[in-house]
């Protein structure tokens, strides 16, 4: 009697001990509709440094609560986080100088990109291709 006991506590103990591995376990590891959504809905940074070397003036339509020009020193970097959801645009608009001055879509689908990295320069406005690891100098509009 004493040896049935001692199994069924032994049984009862490992199944509360794998039970416990598991619910570990799946708090870890994301469920099968977080991964989906993870695909579907991306989570997407973008970062912009100030490597031009003088302050520029930006504005992001990123927030809706400060849209203001605001003055970035050099070796500045500021950054967004959002959800993509049905092929957001986000644009900004930047002040280099008298000559190269205007917006450029910070984040677009066709970037391809969920870590836009950006860098603002003295002759324009360059994006990482993640891809190729290269820099390319993208076109400043509405000026």
């Amino acid at each position: 009697m004493i040896n049935g006991k001692h199994n069924f506590i032994s049984i009862t103990l490992f199944s509360i001990q794998l039970l416990s591995f598991s619910i570990q376990s799946s708090a870890i590891l994301p469920t099968f509709a977080e991964r989906i959504k993870e695909k579907v809905f991306p989570r997407v940074t973008v970062a912009i440094r100030n490597e031009a070397n003088h302050s520029v003036y930006l504005k992001c339509g990123f927030d809706h609560v400060n849209q203001d020009l605001r003055r970035i020193q050099p070796g500045e970097m500021k950054s967004w986080t959002f959800i993509e959801i049905l092929f957001p645009l986000r644009w900004c608009y930047v002040h280099i100088n008298n000559e190269n001055r205007g917006a450029f879509w910070a984040f677009t689908v066709f970037l391809r990109c969920t870590d836009c990295t950006w860098s603002i320069r003295d002759d324009g406005v360059y994006n990482l291709n993640n891809d190729e690891k290269i820099w390319e100098k993208h076109k400043l509009f509405l000026e």
